[in-house]
């Protein structure tokens, strides 16, 4: 099925309009994974907490909406009565060093009185998890003392991304070195804009820049001579870490370009145009024979308005357009070359 640019989409049997779809996640909502629209997260301050010694305790905290803690020789009635003064004078009893006993003394300090205006945050299994913690009570199981979540721990922002640490700000995911078991996150601006899916200005600013490049290089890509063109697609693929197992263009009928992904020895085909219609498209698609070759890539610079409003496309087949082809350019570090074939 290919669908154009005009028609509607499908999420969870319900019909939406490509135009409300983009208007929805441009005006700040998010969705949560039944399809609900969730709101801005907001809070005044937010804690890192280490979830047991090792990280024991963190696949039980998040599979069951709980934010563990340890301090196993301190009464759970203690701790929900207040009486903070028995608290500190047995932690001061237990540690042969006081700061260690201020250090617990404030951590489950701040555990036990930490409200719903709270930020909670942990990494496990290479993402950032977020919660808020429900009534100021303690709780005890067979496992650990614990206080209960709001809702559930979650490790997405509120548009449904995950928070991987590895495209997190380093500032935030420094604290999964943290030694201790408590600490305070002082980004909080970072924070709420990880969260809320908010970039930050600079980001925005060199979004813009990159639009702008993406679309210049896109006018540059349409006045290159249709030999370069080859060579071109020949670099992008290659530059991407495909390897060429046939020579660019030639004598072959169906194809212009054969590659090979190193690792996994799959064959690909490439066929490159400047110009291409719907029908030339059909064709192609029609000869390519998934047996011999993973996957059919059909790249055009030029397509007729029917190609170009393409948008949903076969699990075997990649239709690359003008602006795909232009922003892989750019992140690729190709436009030197292109500047140099049309000067």
């Amino acid at each position: 099925m290919w669908l154009a640019a005009s028609e509607s989409i499908s999420e969870g049997g319900t019909i939406v309009e490509a135009h409300q779809y983009h208007n929805l996640v441009s005006d700040g909502a998010g969705f949560t994974g039944n399809g609900k629209v969730m709101k801005q997260v907001n809070f005044k301050k937010a804690y890192y907490i280490k979830l047991g010694r090792g990280g024991k305790w963190e696949q039980s905290s998040i599979t069951e909406s709980k934010l563990r803690l340890g301090w196993g020789h301190q009464d759970v009635q203690d701790i929900n009565r207040g009486d903070w003064e028995k608290i500190r004078e047995q932690l001061l009893h237990e540690s042969k060093h006081k700061g260690i006993a201020t250090r617990d003394f404030n951590a489950l300090w701040l555990i036990t009185e930490s409200n719903s205006e709270d930020l909670w945050i942990t990494f496990f299994q290479g993402t950032m998890y977020w919660c808020k913690l429900g009534p100021k009570e303690i709780f005890q199981d067979d496992k650990s003392k614990y206080r209960q979540v709001i809702d559930k721990w979650s490790n997405q922002d509120i548009r449904g991304n995950i928070l991987e640490i590895n495209n997190l700000p380093g500032v935030l995911s420094k604290y999964q070195a943290f030694r201790g078991t408590v600490c305070k996150v002082r980004e909080l601006d970072t924070l709420k804009r990880s969260i809320n899916a908010v970039p930050s200005y600079e980001y925005n600013d060199i979004a813009k820049c990159e639009k702008a490049l993406v679309n210049s290089v896109e006018k540059g890509v349409r006045k290159l001579h249709w030999k370069d063109f080859e060579t071109f697609v020949d670099l992008i693929f290659r530059e991407s870490g495909w390897r060429r197992t046939s020579m660019v263009g030639g004598t072959m009928k169906f194809t212009d370009l054969e590659l090979e992904d190193p690792i996994t020895g799959d064959k690909y085909q490439v066929q490159i145009k400047s110009q291409a219609s719907w029908k030339e498209f059909e064709y192609y698609v029609s000869q390519f024979n998934p047996q011999l070759h993973r996957k059919l890539y059909f790249v055009v610079h030029s397509p007729d308005k029917k190609l170009s409003e393409i948008q949903k496309q076969l699990r075997n087949i990649e239709l690359i357009l003008p602006n795909r082809l232009s922003e892989m350019v750019v992140h690729l570090g190709l436009v030197n070359w292109l500047m140099s074939k049309i000067r």
